[in-house]
């Protein structure tokens, strides 16, 4: 007599699935399933994992492969397990006391039902995966539950430190280090927002101030922070500040107008002030496309006084030397074998970025007109 097929869900949600917890019968009761159940007879498997989804959880999902194998649960029972994504309906259980959503590091958190565990080793490295992050992520950065992983480096150990000074001298809006993962990569808590589309949109003139106001607020928190590096970020001649380096709308989330975090750290290191706030007026303002001259302006001086200190005719003269010397750290990078650098360099982003500040070096001379 043929089998009969069992089918579960393994339903994974930014390296996360879903655990549910059996109410019956009596001797399973209390321990953790992948949802799903029997198919119908004539039911093809992954509309059998689907239907059940619906029935017990209320919730539509998408069947995208399959773990390996099969376990038998009793005699003339067979377990197979689907991956699956939600589609529609958060989670409800109906036919569980409990559901739990766990990431790779939490699936052996709960006590499993014997044949769900068998699975339990491939389905890590699905959840490893995690899902990929919007923004700058030349290094593939990707979301697992409320942690973002990410590959490390020689600046690494830096970084760390400068993440974890600057998280004890209070500055909001930066990454917790966790530490690592089974792959190597980094482990850093998730920081909440959206992040603006620049080549689509423009960050509002409130977005533009917190962001030169959060950059002072960094320059003040680090004169007493001292590492030998490596770092990543070089080619500065003189540096006063240790300085994030990349700060741009494609590092950062917001809101509405509420600057909510600050990632993507790779790059930070010894540089001054000013070439900081070249690159966010480069990036930002933004100078690397045409911007009526009189909204340059107006941006620039909004992001000079919002830092303090400075000009906006002196923070217009820095973005040339920032732009040339991030073209020159890609190339050298590169030069030294830097796979994320190798990878931005692949799609020309040097040469396009050397274009635009061409473009911009002919429109100098409008918007300095209108900041005077």
């Amino acid at each position: 007599m043929a089998e009969v097929l069992v089918m579960g869900a393994a339903i994974v949600r930014d390296g996360r699935v879903l655990a549910a917890r059996r109410t019956d019968p009596p001797e399973l009761a209390g321990r953790w399933e992948f949802p799903g159940g029997k198919a119908e007879p004539g039911e093809d498997a992954e509309a059998a994992a689907v239907r059940e989804i619906h029935e017990e959880l209320g919730s539509d999902v998408v069947v995208t492969g399959h773990l390996r194998g099969e376990q038998h649960v009793k005699p003339g029972y067979v377990l197979r397990v689907a991956l699956a994504e939600l589609v529609a309906g958060e989670p409800v259980p109906h036919e569980h006391d409990a559901v739990r959503w766990l990431g790779p590091e939490e699936l052996h958190d709960v006590a499993w039902l014997a044949p769900d565990v068998p699975f339990l080793d491939e389905l890590r490295e699905v959840l490893l995966d995690g899902t990929r992050l919007d923004g700058g992520n030349v290094g593939g950065a990707v979301k697992v539950g409320h942690t973002v992983r990410r590959a490390t480096g020689s600046w690494t150990p830096a970084v760390h430190a400068l993440l974890d000074h600057l998280r004890g001298s209070g500055l909001p809006h930066v990454p917790r280090v966790l530490g690592t993962d089974a792959r190597g990569r980094e482990v850093l808590t998730h920081l909440p927002g959206h992040v603006v589309d620049v080549d689509r949109d423009a960050l509002t003139d409130a977005q533009l101030v917190a962001l030169a106001g959060w950059a002072r607020s960094l320059h003040d928190a680090v004169p007493d922070f001292d590492h030998p590096g490596p770092w990543r970020f070089s080619g500065v001649d003189g540096p006063t500040v240790v300085a994030h380096n990349d700060l741009a709308p494609y590092n950062v989330c917001f809101e509405g107008d509420a600057l909510t975090g600050v990632f993507d750290w790779d790059l930070a290191g010894p540089s001054t002030p000013l070439l900081e706030l070249a690159h966010l007026a480069w990036t930002a303002v933004p100078l690397f496309r045409p911007v009526d001259p009189a909204t340059a302006a107006r941006r620039l001086a909004l992001v000079a006084e919002a830092y303090g200190g400075f000009a906006g005719r002196e923070v217009l003269d820095a973005v040339p030397e920032r732009v040339r010397i991030a073209c020159d750290g890609i190339r050298a990078a590169v030069a030294a074998g830097d796979e994320g650098m190798r990878a931005l360099a692949a799609t020309g982003e040097p040469e396009r970025t050397e274009r635009r500040l061409a473009d911009l070096r002919e429109r100098i001379p409008a918007i300095e007109k209108e900041l005077r």
